[in-house]
C-alpha cells in the first residue's frame, strides 16, 4: 500500500528518537513572502521526556544562506527509513546559532510514512493523455491565460510536463499547477519549484517541477496519498504491459 499511512504514537516516537540518535538527514521545508523554500539538513537530537528535538541550521550545516525560519513557524520535514520516506511538521520553538542545537523544534503531533517507490517516476498509460495548467506565482489562478502541458511521468515528489518553452522561468521559481489525474477525480492544485528544462523540438521542452509544501497540512497530505494511489497505479499499469509484450514476444 503506497498511500500515506499515519503511525501509532508509540511507533511514532520510536521512529523519530531512532532518526534523531543517527542524526539521519532531512529535508526542510517552510514558506515565507518570497515562497517556498527547500533546504537540507540533519537531525542534531531529541529529548523526548521534554518533547523537543533538535536539528541543524542549513546555513550551518553545508547549505546555502536564506533559509532563516522563525519561532512560531511551521516547518515541514521529510527524512528517509528504509523503504519509505517519514514525514511531519513541527513549529519552531527556539533557534540559537550555537551548531550543537540549531533549531529546537516542538516534538510532532503525527507522523505520515510513504513507500519510496511512490517517489519514482511512473508515466500515464499509452493513450491516457492528462493535461496540465500552471503558472507563475502562487495565486489561485493566473491574471491572464494559464500555459498548458501534457503529463509525460509523475511522482510523489514531481512532475515531468511537455509544453511550449515559457522563456520566462527561472530555477527556483515558485509555480502552481494545476491538473486532475483521473477522469472523474478532483482537479489537484498545487505548489511547485520550478527545476529545469530540457528541450526536445521545434520550442517544445521537457519542464521538471518539484512539489512542495504537501507535508504540512493535511490538505497537502491527502492531495500526497492520492498522487501516491495514482503513482502505484500507473507503475502497475507499466507492469502488466510490459509482461503482455514479454508474453508475445515469447509466443512467437
Amino acid at each position: 500500500m503506497s498511500q500515506v499511512i499515519f503511525v501509532s504514537q508509540c511507533r511514532r516516537d520510536e521512529i523519530i528518537a531512532d532518526a534523531a540518535l543517527r542524526q539521519t538527514q532531512v529535508v526542510l521545508t517552510r514558506h515565507d513572502d518570497v515562497g517556498w523554500q527547500v533546504q537540507k539538513s540533519r537531525f542534531l537530537g531529541a529529548d523526548e521526556q521534554g518533547r523537543r528535538l533538535f536539528v541543524a541550521l542549513p546555513s550551518l550545516g553545508g547549505g546555502t544562506g536564506g533559509f532563516v525560519p522563525h519561532c512560531g513557524e511551521l516547518l515541514g520535514i521529510t527524512f528517509r527509513r528504509g523503504h519509505k520516506k517519514c514525514l511531519f511538521n513541527a513549529k519552531v520553538t527556539s533557534i540559537d546559532d550555537d551548531t550543537s542545537v540549531g533549531l529546537e523544534l516542538r516534538w510532532p503531533d503525527e507522523l505520515q510514512e510513504l513507500q519510496r517507490r511512490a517517489y519514482q517516476r511512473a508515466c500515464p498509460p499509452p493513450g491516457r493523455q492528462i493535461e496540465v495548467r500552471f503558472w507563475a506565482g502562487e495565486s489561485d489562478w493566473p491574471d491572464g491565460s494559464p500555459r498548458v502541458g501534457v503529463l509525460e511521468d509523475i511522482s510523489a515528489g514531481g512532475a515531468r510536463v511537455r509544453s511550449n518553452d515559457p522563456g520566462d522561468f527561472a530555477p527556483g521559481q515558485s509555480i502552481r499547477l494545476s491538473f486532475a489525474l483521473q477522469s472523474k477525480g478532483p482537479e489537484l492544485v498545487i505548489d511547485a519549484i520550478f527545476r529545469h528544462r530540457e528541450s526536445r523540438t521545434k520550442g517544445v521542452c521537457s519542464l521538471g517541477f518539484q512539489f512542495v509544501g504537501l507535508e504540512t497540512t493535511q490538505e497537502g497530505q491527502a492531495m500526497l496519498s492520492r498522487i501516491a494511489r495514482v503513482v502505484t497505479d500507473f507503475q502497475r499499469a507499466a507492469g502488466r504491459r510490459q509482461q503482455f509484450l514479454q508474453s508475445r514476444g515469447r509466443g512467437r
